[in-house]
C-alpha cells in the first residue's frame, strides 16, 4: 500500500568507497546517513582508513552501498543505447565475455556511460567486507551515482569538478564527457545543503543516498544478483517486521476497543440492575405517595389554590376599568359557595370567581363596566347578577360575578 511505503523503506545506509590504487592496495572512505521522515542527517564521515579500522566504525546491521573506482574499473562512453547485452558488449570491450564482468549502464542525454569490473576483482573486495561482518547490498562503479545528488550540491554551472573528476554537462544537465586528473579539484568547499562534505566523500554520499532512497530513485548500479537478492531480502524482512507491528497494533486496538465496549456493557448492566433494585424497593411507596398527592390536591382545591394566579393583580385590573359614577364596596375572591351542601359542616368555595359589589345611581355605568371587563383576555365570563334601586339611599346596589 502506498500509504505504508514510507515505513517500508531503509532508514539508515552507509556508502563505502574503495579506491583501488596502482599497487593493488586500496583506500577506504565511508559516509553514513539516516532518514527520519523527510529529514536526512549525516551520522558518520570517515576518510582514508584501513579496512580493519573502518570495520570497527560500521555497524553490522547497516546496509552498505559499495562504490569501487581506480585500478580495474574501465569506463566507456558510447552513443546512447537502451541496454547493454552480450549482443552489443563488444562495443565496450571487444573479444571478451560479458559474463566475466559486472556491468553498470548510465544513460544520460545522447550518451551511454558504461562501467565494468571483472567479477573476480569485485568479488575479492565484497568477500573481504562480508568476512568482516559487514552487509553490502549494492555495488556502483565510478562517479555516476552523483547524478542523484547534484540538485543538493552548491554547483552553479554545467561543469562539475571535485576529487580528481571533471564532468562536463550540456545546457539541459545531461552528461557529455567524463575525465580524470588529480588536479581536478573543487574551487569552493563542497556542500550538501548546509553540510560541508569532503571531496572524497561526494561519490560515497551519493552511493549511500541512492541506497537510502532505492524505492524512490533509479539507482546507478552494477547488476550483481547476489547483492540484489540480499537487498530484496532486507527490504522484505523490514516489511515483515513493519506489517507484524501493524498487526500487533491492530490487535491491541481491537482488544482495547473490546475491553472498553465490555466495560461499558458491564457498567450499563450494573446501572440497570441498580435501577431495577431501586424501582423494586420504591414500588410499594408509589401508591401511598399518589394517595398523599391526591389528598393534598383536594385540600388545595378546597382552599382555593389556583396554580399561582396573581389574584391581587386581577383585582387591580378590574378596578382600573371601573367607570365614574360607581362606588366599589366589596370584592370577594373565590367566595363561599352558598349552594353547596353543608351537612357535614364543611365549607366550599367557588373556583376562579370574583364577586364584585358596589353602588351606582344608574345602571348604565354598571353595564359599561361589565363590557369593559369582558374585553380582558383573562376574563372568561362577566355578568351582572343583580341591580336593585334603594329609594332610601337614592342609589342602586349591584352584584357582578366575574369568572377568570
Amino acid at each position: 500500500m502506498a500509504i505504508l511505503d514510507r515505513f517500508y523503506g531503509i532508514k539508515q545506509a552507509g556508502g563505502l568507497g574503495i579506491t583501488v590504487l596502482k599497487d593493488g592496495s586500496a583506500a577506504f572512505n565511508y559516509c553514513q546517513v539516516a532518514l527520519d521522515g523527510h529529514n536526512l542527517t549525516f551520522e558518520k564521515k570517515l576518510t582514508t582508513l584501513g579496512l580493519n579500522e573502518l570495520i570497527k566504525h560500521i555497524g553490522q546491521a547497516v546496509p552498505l552501498s559499495i562504490n569501487i573506482s581506480g585500478r580495474g574499473v574501465l569506463y566507456k562512453q558510447l552513443e546512447r543505447v537502451e541496454e547493454i547485452s552480450p549482443a552489443n558488449f563488444s562495443a565496450v570491450l571487444p573479444n571478451v565475455a560479458m559474463e566475466d564482468f559486472y556491468v553498470q549502464h548510465f544513460p544520460s542525454g545522447k550518451y551511454s556511460f558504461v562501467s565494468v569490473i571483472r567479477k573476480a576483482e569485485a568479488d575479492k573486495w565484497l568477500d573481504l567486507l562480508m568476512e568482516g561482518g559487514l552487509l553490502p547490498v549494492m555495488l556502483s562503479l565510478g562517479p555516476f551515482p552523483v547524478e542523484h545528488i547534484l540538485p543538493q550540491l552548491n554547483i552553479y554551472n554545467e561543469e562539475l569538478m571535485f576529487g580528481g573528476i571533471r564532468v562536463e554537462r550540456s545546457a539541459d544537465k545531461h552528461w557529455e564527457k567524463l575525465t580524470f586528473n588529480e588536479g581536478f579539484q573543487a574551487v569552493y568547499a563542497m556542500k550538501v545543503e548546509n553540510e560541508v562534505l569532503d571531496e572524497s566523500l561526494i561519490v560515497i554520499y551519493a552511493s549511500a543516498f541512492q541506497l537510502l532512497l532505492s524505492g524512490k530513485v533509479n539507482p546507478v548500479k552494477a547488476d550483481v544478483p547476489d547483492l540484489a537478492a540480499t537487498l530484496d531480502g532486507l527490504i522484505s524482512n523490514h516489511k515483515f517486521r513493519v506489517n507484524g507491528m501493524l498487526v500487533l497494533v491492530l490487535f491491541f486496538v481491537l482488544l482495547l476497543g473490546n475491553f472498553i465496549w465490555l466495560s461499558g456493557l458491564n457498567a450499563e448492566n450494573a446501572r440497570l440492575a441498580d435501577e431495577v433494585s431501586t424501582s423494586a424497593r420504591t414500588s410499594t411507596d408509589v401508591r401511598a405517595l399518589a394517595d398523599e398527592i391526591r389528598q393534598k390536591e383536594s385540600l388545595l382545591t378546597a382552599l382555593g389554590w389556583e396554580e399561582g394566579i396573581n389574584k391581587s393583580g386581577l383585582v387591580d385590573q378590574a378596578a382600573a376599568l371601573m367607570p365614574a359614577g360607581i362606588i366599589l364596596k366589596q370584592i370577594d375572591i373565590d367566595p363561599v359557595d352558598a349552594a353547596a351542601d353543608r351537612s357535614l359542616g364543611s365549607v366550599k368555595f367557588t373556583d376562579r370567581k370574583l364577586l364584585i359589589r358596589g353602588e351606582s345611581s344608574q345602571i348604565i355605568p354598571v353595564n359599561e363596566w361589565v363590557a369593559r371587563l369582558k374585553s380582558k383576555k383573562w376574563v372568561k365570563s362577566a355578568e351582572l347578577e343583580s341591580y336593585n334601586f334603594n329609594n332610601e339611599l337614592n342609589t342602586g346596589l349591584f352584584t357582578i360575578i366575574l369568572g377568570y
